[in-house]
């Protein structure tokens, strides 16, 4: 079986060039994460920056210390 060109071939149920609004539906399963991770990972780092920030951590610390003496 050969295939020549200009004997009226015809491409049939292909979706090659066709979108189909299948960009529309990736950008609907996005969740808020998957849409703004900059931001999210801007707001973890701040909260865990106040976190440690806590004066516990110095009990921690020397809890640590004291373990490892």
């Amino acid at each position: 079986m050969k295939i020549t060109i200009g004997d009226k071939n015809k491409i049939k149920n292909s979706s090659i060039g066709h979108h189909f609004g299948l960009k529309d539906q990736l950008s609907a399963k996005k969740n808020f994460a998957e849409r703004h991770p900059i931001f999210i990972s801007f707001i973890v780092s701040l909260l865990v920056g106040i976190i440690l920030l806590f004066s516990f951590w110095d009990r921690v610390i020397k809890w640590v210390e004291g373990f490892l003496n």
